[in-house]
C-alpha cells in the first residue's frame, strides 16, 4: 500500500511539473523528417512539407575547409559571406557556393577569430574582428578602409572588453554591434551613441531596500540584475531591427529606431530533451527576415529552424539533428535571399545547406503577403485553398477567422478560431457577436425591458396583495384560536 501511495504521489508531482511548462516538449530529432508548427496551446501540429533541400555548399575554399564558422550573410546582390572564424578569414561566394574572394586583411593586420560579417547597400564589407577587438571596414575587393575600436565614453564600463561578435550597418551608416551582453550603437567616426534595445528591468523591492540601507561594500558583493543579452540581429527591409535574446520568454524582438520592441512578447519555440536527456529551453543563435517580414530563427538545442509571421504566429518548423541532407549538426546562422531561398550555416559540419519553399509554403507565404497588404478578398481565397490542401492548418484558420472578423461575420470567425484553438480571438468574436445582436435588435430590447418592468411591477403588486391576504387570514385564525 505504501508503494502504491508513493507511485501515486510521484505521478501527481510529475503532472504538476508538466503543467508548469506552458509549451510542448519534443525530442531533438522529432519532426526532422517533416514540417510542423507550434500551436497557441503549445502543441505540435503536423503540416505538409514546407521546404525542400536544394543543395549543399561543402565548405572547401582554396583547399581549406571551413573551421567553426560563426556567421552567414546574404547581400542584396545574392552573394554569400561567411565568417570563417577558425581560419581567420571571410569567404565571399555566389549563391551557388562558387568562390568569389577570400578576405584575410593581410596587408594591414590579419583577422583573428572574426565572428561577424555584414555588407551594406554600397558593397562595403564590415567584419567583427573579435580577437583583435575591433570592427573592420573594407571595399568589396578587399581594400582596407578603416577600423573602429573601443569608443571613448564614460558610459562604457571599464569591465567591458570590446570584443565584437556581431554587427549590422543601417542605411544611414549607423553601426549596431554586439559586445558581450551589450547591444551598442556607434557612428562611422567611432563615436559611441549609447546602448540600443535595452530592456526595462522590473521593479524589485529587495533591490530598492538594498540600495537604501546596504553599505557600499555590501552593494559591491551583491550580484546586480542585468538585462537579457542579445545573441544576434538582422536589419529588415522595413528599417526595423530584428533580434534574438537569451530569455525564457519574448526571445524574438522587433525593435524600432527609438529602441522599443513591437513584436509579440510571448514564448517562442519548444522545450526539448538534449543529448543528456535533460529538458532545456530554446537558444536562438541567429535571426533572418525576408522581404515580406517573415522571421526565421536558428535554434541550436533542437537543431531546427523556426518560422514566424509579422505578428509572431508560428508558420512552420523544419530541420532537426542528423548528418544527412535537411538535418543539422550545429546550425549557428540562417539567412534568406530575395527569391526566398533559405541558407543555413552548420558550424560543426563546416557547410551551408540551401532550401527552397514547397508549393504549400509558397502559397502560405503569398496568402500572408496578401493579408498584410490588406487584400482580404484575395487572401480569403488563398487561405481557403490552403485549407483544402491541409484542413487542420491552424494558421490558415486563424487568418480566415481574422478576415471574417473584419467582415463582421462573427459566427464564421468563431468557427475558424475554434478549429485553430485560438481562445482569445474566439472570445473577442463572441463578444462582438453579442454586441451586434444587441445593436441590431435595440428597439425590441428596449420594448422587452419596458414590458419586463411593467410585468414585474404588476406581478409585484399582485404578490403584495396575496401576501397581505395571507397575513390577514393567518391573523384571523390566530385570533379565533385565542
Amino acid at each position: 500500500m505504501k508503494q502504491i501511495k508513493k507511485i501515486a504521489l510521484l505521478c501527481l508531482v510529475l503532472g504538476m511539473l508538466i503543467g508548469c511548462f506552458p509549451l510542448s516538449v519534443s525530442a531533438i530529432n522529432s519532426g526532422a523528417e517533416h514540417s510542423y508548427m507550434v500551436e497557441e496551446n503549445y502543441d505540435s501540429q503536423i503540416i505538409p512539407k514546407t521546404y525542400n533541400f536544394d543543395y549543399v555548399i561543402d565548405g572547401f575554399f582554396d583547399g581549406v575547409k571551413l573551421s567553426t564558422p560563426q556567421d552567414l550573410f546574404v547581400s542584396e546582390q545574392g552573394e554569400l559571406f561567411i565568417a570563417d572564424t577558425g581560419n581567420n578569414r571571410i569567404i565571399r561566394m555566389n549563391s551557388h557556393g562558387e568562390l568569389v574572394r577570400i578576405y584575410k586583411n593581410e596587408t594591414q593586420r590579419p583577422f583573428n577569430g572574426p565572428k561577424g560579417v555584414f555588407v551594406d547597400e554600397d558593397g562595403f564589407v564590415y567584419v567583427a574582428d573579435t580577437n583583435n577587438k575591433r570592427l573592420v571596414k573594407m571595399t568589396n575587393d578587399g581594400k582596407f578602409v578603416g577600423e573602429i575600436v573601443r569608443p571613448t565614453s564614460d558610459l562604457i564600463s571599464d569591465d567591458i572588453s570590446f570584443e565584437p561578435s556581431k554587427l549590422m550597418v543601417c542605411d544611414n551608416g549607423l553601426i549596431y554591434v554586439i559586445v558581450g551582453k551589450e547591444f551598442m550603437s556607434i557612428t562611422q567616426d567611432n563615436e559611441f551613441l549609447g546602448y540600443f534595445g535595452a530592456e526595462d528591468l522590473p521593479f524589485s523591492l529587495s533591490n530598492m531596500l538594498v540600495n537604501m540601507f546596504a553599505s557600499d561594500i555590501q552593494k559591491q558583493k551583491l550580484t546586480k540584475k542585468q538585462p537579457s543579452a542579445y545573441n544576434n540581429f538582422a536589419l529588415g527591409s522595413d528599417g526595423l531591427v530584428y533580434a534574438v535574446a537569451n530569455k525564457t520568454t519574448g526571445q524574438i524582438k522587433k525593435i524600432t529606431s527609438v529602441g522599443e520592441n513591437i513584436y509579440e512578447d510571448q514564448f517562442y519555440g519548444e522545450y526539448v530533451f538534449n543529448q543528456s536527456n535533460v529538458l532545456v529551453a530554446p537558444t536562438y543563435t541567429d535571426i533572418a527576415v525576408d522581404k515580406n517580414g517573415i522571421v526565421f530563427v536558428c535554434e541550436t538545442n533542437s537543431r531546427k529552424i523556426y518560422q514566424y509571421d509579422r505578428k509572431g504566429n508560428s508558420v512552420a518548423v523544419f530541420g532537426g539533428e542528423g548528418a544527412t541532407e535537411g538535418y543539422f549538426s550545429m546550425p549557428v546562422a540562417v539567412d534568406v535571399n530575395r527569391e526566398g531561398q533559405v541558407f543555413v550555416l552548420d558550424s560543426d559540419r563546416g557547410a551551408v545547406q540551401v532550401f527552397s519553399s514547397t508549393r504549400f509554403m509558397t502559397e502560405v507565404l503569398e496568402a500572408l503577403r496578401l493579408f498584410e497588404d490588406g487584400e482580404y478578398d484575395e487572401a480569403y481565397a488563398a487561405w481557403n485553398e490552403i485549407v483544402r490542401l491541409n484542413a487542420g492548418y491552424p494558421l490558415a484558420h486563424n487568418m480566415l477567422g481574422a478576415i471574417e472578423f473584419k467582415r463582421k461575420n462573427y459566427e464564421a470567425a468563431m468557427d475558424h478560431f475554434e478549429v485553430a484553438g485560438n481562445q482569445e480571438e474566439y472570445g473577442e468574436a463572441y463578444g462582438e457577436m453579442l454586441h451586434a445582436l444587441f445593436t441590431r435588435h435595440f428597439a425590441w430590447v428596449v420594448i422587452g425591458l419596458i414590458a419586463l418592468v411593467f410585468v414585474g411591477g404588476w406581478g409585484f403588486g399582485r404578490l403584495k396583495k396575496l401576501v397581505d391576504k395571507w397575513n390577514r387570514q393567518l391573523l384571523h385564525i390566530t385570533r379565533d384560536g385565542d
